[in-house]
This record gives structure tokens, C-alpha cells and sequence, in this order.
């Protein structure tokens, strides 16, 4: 029992926070807490000093884990003291280094130690970013990420120091609206890909026993109830996790990997390239099963640098779904075989109270609206029959436009939408409604709300009147025109 617990503590070694705040000293057996503290402790307050012992002998291995409270206070001890000599140390240097997995190949690159990954607004430039970093150490280079097709900044770059002393200041003392962490190094990253495939090929081989397995026994037979009692989770009031991944991972990566928990049923996969993630929402047989995922794969990360949160759903007319899937399934029963009424009847009224109970006192706002539009959607309305223009929307779109049909879908909810049309290369449209109050409406609402991760911005769109007076709504708008509005927009921001 003292060997498992001596395991699990070297184990959480691996997740110390602040990050690298924990420093791995080689020095003589000699040495012990009492020599290695006072001097350690001029770079800032320790958490803990642990010195393993020989599990045979009980004398000292001739390391020791120092636990210090700031990463920058390790990486000042670092600088200093690394193949430095220390009294009763024999006259050998000793040894001072970032404690981290004994597994990671990447211990001895510098960069995991000097790079930051920042998030930035997209209007910023590097000369800013630089000056910012600069009051920290010395900067090597600053980095930002740029689309490949607009050239456009992606929100995030990354700050690369000459030291890790400085880079550890930055990321304590910067502005937190950069939100800093340390950047995985360029060939982590590429070794965390292959990693994926490895992953990709255990998953595969998993469910091919399994399914080799299933070939033989009835699929719900004693070897799966044997695996389930392996699992200690207490069942909770949800069978379906809400996922989200940043950065974005394949569907097939995710299917596979909650697939290694018993009973996933399904998996709604959806990917928000606009904020750089992915969501699912998995569905098992058992509240045991969704309840053990919750356990094991909250914060799962992937080896290359993909973050996992897993947390029970809880919008209640998802398990309101899942109830309805096995009654709906019933229903087909008894219509194929000789029909019940009374059983229909009663099948009926159960998915009903399902339904109001589920939606019953709460307005229930998904993950998949919350994807579609920031902001709370009136019904569906039709498009109107009369095609006499009273108000045309001046629409700005960021990046890009999104599809005509989803622009239909959204500006046809205020009623009286007569069309919506962009333009080949333009990051502009226009909405024409019937009415004036609908156009209003959809001004009010749509203005500087995010549509499918794409940002809109809905004005009143500056009319012409033609000789007849009759309102010219149907010419594409001249050069000069967009020019006017695009002003109007610099003044109004």
C-alpha cells in the first residue's frame, strides 16, 4: 500500500500549478532538506522539498523535488544554481532542471520553456505585442497567426523569450486579457499527431476484440456486466456528456475515444471553427457509464495539446429525447404487430408529459442555437408574398458571409422578408422586408450578433429614389454607395 501511494504522489507531480513551478535537483546522497532549503528558498517561497529514499535501504537517492509557489521562483533557481557547487555536495555540481514526466521526450527542449501562446485581439499588431512582452525580458520574436487565404489575424499568437526566467515573469505579471500559457513546441506538436494515429489504431484494435468478442456471446452477456463492475462512479441523473475540445479534434478521435467507455450509443459531433473548437454531446445506456466518463475524460488531454471538457448535459430535453427514442420505438412495435390502442394511447400521453416537463417553467437555449446564433430567435415566419420593398438592412458580415440560406432562415423570423442577397467577394448584403417594423426588428436584434461564428452588424441601408419616385431597391449598390456606409460604419464604432 505505501509503494501505490509513493506512486500517486510522484504521479501528481505532473499537473503542478502554477506550470514548471517544480524543480528536480541531482545532488550527493550526502545531502539532505535541511542543506538544500535555505538555499533554495532565496528564489521564493517553497511549497515542499521531497528527497526519495531507496525502497531496500531507506537511504537517499541523491535527488530531491522542490515545490515552489511561482514558476518564476523555480526558473530564477534554475539559472542560478544549475551546475553550481553546494557545501557538504562533495565538491560536485549539482543538477537543477524542470520537474516533469519521466515519459516526455521533450524534457530537454528549450523552447517549452521560453515560448508563450497568447490570445490577442484580431486588430492588434506585433509591434504592440512586442512592446508589451518586452518590459518582461528579452524577446526573440513575436509571432502572430494568420489566415492563410485573408490574411486576416486568428485571435492568438505566440511571444518567444531568450530565457525561461523571463518568459515565466510575462506569464505572472502581463495583462491578463492575453490569457497566457506555455506553447507546446513545433515537434511535440507533430509528434502529438502521430500520437493521434497510435491512438486512432488502439481504439480501432479495441473495438475490433470487442466486436469479435460480440460475434461469439450476446452482446449484453456477463463479460460486459464484468467490465461495468470495474467502474466505481456512483450513476447520476444523466446518461449524455456535453463535449467541448479546443483546439478542435476529428470526429473520429472523439467517437473513438469515449467508445473506450462501455454503452456510448451515439455521438453528435459539431465544429465551431469561428471560436476554434469542437462540441459533441454523447449518449450511453447506463447513467453509470455517462457518470464514469464525466470522471475520467474531464480535462483529458490529447498528446498534442488538445484539451478535453466532459460535463453532464443538462438541458433536460435531451434525456426528454432519449426517453422519447425507446417509446417512439415501442410505438413501431405494436404498429408492425397486431395494434394496441390502449398501448398507443398510453405511449402517447408518456412522451407528451415527457415533453412539458421538460420544457415546463425554463426557456431551453442549446448548445446547437448557441452555435447557430448568439443571441434568442424568434419562430419561422414565411417570406412575404408582396414584393414592395418599405425598408431595406445594410448587412456587414466578419470574416466572410455566411450561406444565403441561413441568412434566410435568421431575417425571415421578424416576418415580411421579401429576400436577403450577398454579393460574390463583398462582405456585405442586403435584407428587403414588406414592412418597416420587421426591418426594424431585425435591426434591434441581429445588430452585432454572431451567426453561425460569423459577426453581423444590420443598419438602415441609405435609400435612392428614381425618377418615378419608386425606391431602387433591386440595382446592386455602386462602389460609391458601399463607401458611404462603410463610413457611416467607422463613425458609429
Amino acid at each position: 500500500m505505501n509503494n501505490w501511494n509513493q506512486s500517486t504522489r510522484n504521479d501528481d507531480r505532473n499537473d503542478d500549478k502554477p506550470p514548471y513551478s517544480r524543480v528536480f535537483v541531482v545532488c550527493s546522497k550526502q545531502m539532505r532538506e535541511d542543506d538544500l532549503r535555505p538555499v533554495f528558498e532565496k528564489y521564493g517561497n517553497i511549497d515542499d522539498v521531497h528527497m526519495p529514499r531507496d525502497r531496500t535501504t531507506g537511504e537517499s537517492r541523491g535527488i530531491a523535488y522542490i515545490k515552489y509557489a511561482k514558476t518564476s521562483s523555480a526558473a530564477a533557481a534554475i539559472q542560478d544554481l544549475h551546475l553550481t557547487t553546494l557545501p557538504n555536495n562533495s565538491h560536485k555540481p549539482i543538477k537543477v532542471m524542470v520537474a516533469t514526466n519521466k515519459n516526455d521526450s521533450q524534457n530537454n527542449n528549450p523552447d517549452k520553456y521560453r515560448r508563450l501562446f497568447i490570445k490577442v485581439p484580431k486588430e492588434c499588431s506585433e509591434s504592440e505585442i512586442r512592446s508589451h512582452f518586452s518590459t518582461f525580458g528579452r524577446v526573440e520574436s513575436v509571432r502572430l497567426q494568420r489566415d492563410k487565404v485573408t490574411d486576416e489575424c486568428k485571435g492568438f499568437a505566440y511571444v518567444h523569450y531568450t530565457t525561461f526566467l523571463d518568459a515565466a515573469k510575462a506569464l505572472e505579471e502581463c495583462d491578463r486579457k492575453y490569457k497566457p500559457i506555455f506553447a507546446t513546441p513545433k515537434d511535440e506538436l507533430k509528434r502529438g499527431r502521430n500520437s493521434l494515429e497510435s491512438f486512432e489504431s488502439y481504439s480501432s484494435n479495441f473495438s475490433l476484440h470487442k466486436d469479435s468478442y460480440h460475434d461469439y456471446h450476446h452482446p449484453r452477456d456477463d463479460k460486459r456486466d464484468n467490465v461495468m463492475s470495474l467502474i466505481k462512479s456512483k450513476p447520476q441523473e444523466y446518461d449524455t456528456v456535453a463535449v467541448t475540445c479546443s483546439p478542435p479534434v476529428l470526429q473520429k478521435y472523439l467517437e473513438r475515444l469515449f467508445n473506450v467507455i462501455p454503452g456510448m450509443m451515439q455521438c453528435k459531433y459539431s465544429l465551431d471553427q469561428y471560436n476554434g473548437c469542437c462540441k459533441a454531446f454523447v449518449t450511453y445506456d447506463s447513467e453509470k457509464s455517462a457518470s464514469y466518463a464525466v470522471e475520467k475524460l474531464n480535462n483529458f488531454e490529447y498528446p498534442s495539446g488538445e484539451i478535453i471538457s466532459v460535463k453532464p448535459d443538462e438541458n433536460p430535453l435531451s434525456k426528454a429525447a432519449n426517453n422519447l427514442t425507446s417509446i417512439v420505438n415501442n410505438i413501431k412495435n405494436a404498429v408492425e404487430g397486431n395494434p394496441d390502442l390502449l398501448q398507443l394511447a398510453d405511449a402517447i400521453a408518456e412522451a407528451s408529459t415527457l415533453i412539458k416537463a421538460a420544457s415546463s417553467g425554463r426557456e431551453i437555449k442549446s448548445e446547437a442555437q448557441d452555435n447557430y446564433c448568439s443571441v434568442n430567435l424568434p419562430p419561422v415566419q414565411p417570406m412575404s408574398s408582396n414584393n414592395k420593398v418599405a425598408q431595406r438592412c445594410f448587412l456587414v458580415f466578419k470574416p466572410h458571409p455566411p450561406p444565403v440560406s441561413v441568412l434566410r432562415d435568421t431575417f425571415c423570423r421578424f416576418g415580411d422578408l421579401i429576400d436577403v442577397a450577398t454579393f460574390p467577394n463583398k462582405t456585405f448584403g442586403f435584407a428587403k422586408y414588406a414592412s418597416v417594423k420587421s426591418a426594424q426588428d431585425a435591426m434591434k436584434t441581429l445588430h452585432e450578433a454572431t451567426l453561425c461564428g460569423i459577426k453581423l452588424k444590420v443598419l438602415e441601408a441609405d435609400e435612392k429614389v428614381s425618377n418615378d419616385n419608386k425606391m431602387n431597391v433591386d440595382n446592386e449598390p455602386t462602389e460609391h454607395d458601399t463607401e458611404r456606409k462603410r463610413m457611416k460604419l467607422d463613425r458609429d464604432n
